[in-house]
């Protein structure tokens, strides 16, 4: 057969595929989904947002895990434990009295709970997805130092409400699992007191792989 004929017939099936209406392809797949619960793990990098007392970052890692809700085709309701690690310079600012010597990398996590509201196009085995919620989150910096030879640890944090938006992709792998993509945004901000003065931009950017748990 002829490579003409052949992409000829493959972009009349894809038109075919896509001029399916959306609502025939949610019965294809999906009823089951509403009205039901699920449960989800994510693991990816994280990306803080830049602050000039907090420099050279690396081992930059986010985790999520998730209990969601299916109202409908189009909307879940989720309850999220988000959580993110790295590792920086110890800043200047950290009084040495408080801990002798200070190793010269501490290290800075966030977490917390919050809600999500998804919105969701189904598409078959393929749900495309959008969301935004709020959450507190707290955000803790530990610092090692050592006294006297003796080892010493100075922790400071602090709590406060977090905004997130997120978008993201499951590929249906069987009728109950899901794997997929997702990017999300939490904007949060934080006081270390004397620590690090000054407010700090503690939200940043998340790139999960996410697996899904369909019940």
């Amino acid at each position: 057969m002829p490579m003409k004929s052949r992409w000829t017939q493959l972009a009349v099936a894809l038109v075919a595929m896509i001029s399916i209406p959306a609502e025939a392809q949610v019965r294809m797949f999906a009823p089951e989904r509403v009205g039901h619960w699920y449960l989800s793990g994510a693991l990816g990098a994280f990306n803080e947002e830049t602050n000039s007392q907090l420099v050279n970052a690396n081992g930059q890692v986010g985790l999520a895990v998730n209990g969601g809700y299916r109202l409908t085709p189009h909307i879940a309701l989720e309850v999220d434990g988000l959580f993110a690690s790295q590792h920086i310079d110890t800043p200047a600012t950290i009084p040495p009295s408080a801990l002798g010597t200070p190793e010269g990398r501490s290290s800075l996590y966030g977490g917390g709970i919050g809600g999500v509201v998804k919105l969701i196009l189904p598409l078959d085995r393929v749900e495309l997805y959008v969301g935004g919620g709020l959450g507190i989150y707290t955000t803790t910096l530990l610092v090692k130092g050592d006294l006297l030879g003796a080892r010493t640890e100075l922790t400071e944090n602090d709590t406060d409400v977090g905004f997130q938006a997120l978008v993201g992709a499951d590929f249906f792998v069987a009728r109950h699992i899901s794997v997929g993509m997702e990017y999300r945004r939490l904007k949060l901000d934080a006081n270390l007191g004397v620590l690090v003065p000054g407010d700090l931009d503690m939200g940043g950017d998340f790139f999960f792989a996410t697996v899904r748990g369909h019940f």
